[in-house]
């Protein structure tokens, strides 16, 4: 069975594991609004795998960091008037 926390839940894992992990609330938060590790949505609430999460900080997990996309073409908005819209 998977182990399913809240970041709250997971962050207290995280340093019961390591008491003097640097590895804070907002840094878990982040990586979900990011999108670096998957969440499972229930509402409002967001639960995430304990152990992808430990993966991701083993390294275990490799993320795509934005931005290094080097040689590809990217898509440009379109003006019109005075609002922007992708064609």
């Amino acid at each position: 069975m998977k182990r399913m926390r809240y970041p709250a839940q997971a962050l207290e894992e995280l340093k019961r594991l390591d008491p003097e992990t640097p590895i804070t609330l907002n840094y878990i938060r982040t990586l979900i609004a990011r999108g670096q590790i998957p969440v499972l949505r229930i509402g409002r609430r967001q639960l995430i795998n304990l152990d992808i999460l430990i993966e991701y900080f083993d390294g275990v997990i490799e993320t795509k960091q934005p931005g290094t996309e080097y040689g590809t073409i990217r898509r440009l908005p379109e003006v019109i008037g005075q609002r922007a819209q992708m064609v």
